[in-house]
């Protein structure tokens, strides 16, 4: 009902090369055929097809014509597509890049949601430093991503941002622990374990430090949040995380979080990035809308 059915005919005899095959095709008179054809000749004012014995071929003026007819068909058959999939959102794939911090609380969280509301939605989730994310957003190789920070390339488009503000994560028996809060030059000669200097964590606390002139006793660095947490609990060794980031164990009482009193470290946000030229399946666009309502509502 959409397509114009002197279009679809059209269409049909300039692949079957006579209207008497295309008639045989679609099942119809040929008559019927024949005036659509010549109803479309007429408001063009041009002559579609050229008669021979071996059948007709298209003009100048049909090849033009010809061309749109089966670009409008490729969009309308995409338009059906995305529109049964809003309709049900039964089905459909979205992949999510993210900075592994926020697999241990936000995101396993979602995605546990997402299978329930949404049991057709598969979701592949996969995770990287933020310049990582930010690069497999940007290569196309990932629906979403979820970057420490702002977006750190031109080319990504941010959707919503959730603050995560950094704190000292250290074991219950630290001596920092007891504390309400530490400022940054209460850290000096601390002895830490803290992620390499892809994260943006990282980049975040070498800022901080370099700026009130603060040295940590670095004593070693990894790519791996869980083993951030793994030696700060099992040891005398402190590390930087955003509560997300240790909620497990935060809950259980293996890790004590000790805020940090500093205006851009208690800033920190994790960023939701699409790649600006993408176009979203319907899926992805319902999984970004999701994860954006989450997001405002841990914001607020």
């Amino acid at each position: 009902m959409i397509e114009s059915t002197a279009l679809k005919y059209f269409r049909e005899v300039t692949l079957r090369g006579s209207i008497k095959r295309a008639a045989e095709s679609l099942r119809i008179a040929p008559s019927a055929i024949s005036r659509q054809v010549q109803g479309l000749e007429d408001e063009l004012s041009a002559k579609l097809f050229e008669r021979g014995a071996r059948g007709m071929s298209l003009t100048g003026a049909g090849h033009l014509l010809y061309r749109y007819a089966v670009e409008s068909q490729d969009k309308l058959d995409r338009i059906r597509g995305q529109v049964e999939e809003f309709d049900s959102l039964q089905r459909g794939h979205v992949k999510l890049a993210t900075v592994e911090g926020l697999l241990a609380s936000f995101v396993s969280d979602f995605v546990v949601d997402l299978s329930k509301d949404y049991p057709g939605i598969s979701i592949t989730v996969t995770t990287a430093g933020t310049s990582g994310v930010a690069e497999k957003v940007g290569r196309q190789e990932v629906d979403l991503g979820l970057v420490f920070g702002r977006a750190p390339r031109r080319d990504l488009i941010e959707l919503a941002r959730m603050r995560q503000s950094l704190c000292l994560m250290v074991a219950p028996d630290h001596p920092m622990a007891v504390r309400e809060y530490c400022a940054i030059k209460d850290l000096a000669g601390l002895r830490v374990i803290l992620p390499d200097p892809s994260f943006g964590i990282r980049q975040e606390i070498d800022r901080a430090c370099a700026k009130a002139n603060v040295e940590l006793d670095l004593y070693s660095e990894t790519n791996s949040i869980a083993f951030l947490r793994t030696i700060a609990m099992k040891t005398g060794i402190g590390t930087f995380l955003p509560r997300d980031s240790a909620m497990p164990e935060l809950l259980a009482g293996t890790l004590v979080a000790v805020p940090l009193r500093d205006k851009r470290l208690e800033a920190t946000q994790v960023t939701l990035v699409q790649l600006a030229t993408r176009n979203m399946t319907p899926s992805g666009l319902r999984v970004a809308q999701l994860l954006v309502e989450r997001m405002k509502e841990r914001k607020s």
